[in-house]
């Protein structure tokens, strides 16, 4: 399908299915009459898909990519501090979003990488939010996910803080597992290295960190036992595309290869999700962070 500015392939082919299948709609894709048309005027040309041949290598970046890559993600990084400094009580989280968009078109950027995701309280457990139409609540924490298009590449940063500066002792307790558990995943990526390993490794390590938090509750202790079992927090490839293309699930890292690392939790009693995401590379000896500037700590933040 057609990948254009905000749109990455496993979105779009959703939204292909999402309406090929819904009997009020039923539109077919750009791609299918587009196919027909060339075998119609140019029968004896063969088609052929050139994704299972373009996909690995966009995989893995060039060095020139990788710098776009880091640039997009330093941009991020400056929009989220600047939406931090401008968050309190009553203000809207579409707010946010223009303090981001303003720091965007500051530094060279063109415009978004994809639609924000800016959630305040219970409004950030529903995975990709797009409303942001709802005022942030004091004593809430808000969520925002967001990253520029910077000469047709882009990001992927996620901060978590609260709307009125001070954490309450949960709050605290599940974000700095959260930001110790990206510690945990990061710092064991590295060429060679498979990523169930990592995930393996980090979640051993965290298990003893967890021993250490109070809670007030069982069910926040019990929503952060079962981030140890997800598989998910080695999120995705990033690019061209938020969701970039290629796969490195299967396979050991390798230099050049970017992706998102964004541990998480869900509490579904009180419609709570804590996350926190960064964009990496896996370089010749380890692994660069771009976003390692970022407050990294819920007393920097």
């Amino acid at each position: 399908p057609l990948e254009g500015a905000t749109g990455s392939r496993d979105e779009l082919l959703r939204q292909l299915a999402e309406a090929a299948s819904d009997p009020w709609d039923g539109r077919p894709s750009r791609t299918g009459p587009l196919l027909s048309l060339l075998r119609s005027r140019f029968p004896t040309y063969e088609l052929r898909d050139l994704s299972p041949v373009l996909d690995p290598i966009r995989l893995i970046k060039s060095e020139r990519e990788i710098s776009l890559i880091r640039r997009a993600s330093e941009i991020a990084g400056l929009a989220l501090i600047e939406a931090i400094r401008s968050t309190k009580p009553g203000i809207y989280e579409y707010q946010l979003d223009a303090v981001a968009r303003y720091v965007y078109l500051l530094n060279g950027a063109k415009h978004e990488g994809y639609p924000s995701i800016i959630g305040g309280g219970t409004n950030a457990y529903y995975g990709h939010y797009f409303r942001n139409s709802s005022a942030l609540k004091d004593g809430d924490l808000v969520l925002m996910d967001y990253a520029p298009d910077y000469r047709y590449y882009t990001s992927d940063v996620t901060r978590m803080w609260p709307v009125n500066g001070k954490y309450t002792p949960d709050q605290r307790a599940l974000c700095d597992f959260i930001l110790a558990y990206r510690e945990a995943l990061v710092k064991r990526i590295k060429p060679g290295v498979t990523p169930d390993r990592v995930l393996d490794e980090a979640s051993q390590e965290m298990a003893a960190f967890l021993k250490k938090l109070t809670f007030s509750k069982e069910i926040y202790r019990k929503g952060a036992e079962e981030a140890l079992r997800f598989r998910g927090h080695l999120s995705h490839p990033v690019g061209m595309t938020v969701h970039d293309v290629g796969s490195y699930r299967r396979k050991e890292f390798a230099p050049g290869i970017v992706f998102s690392v964004d541990p998480m939790l869900w509490i579904p009693e009180e419609n709570l999700y804590v996350r926190m995401e960064d964009v990496v590379v896996v370089t010749p000896t380890g692994v660069e962070n771009f976003t390692e500037f970022l407050a990294a700590k819920t007393d920097d933040i």
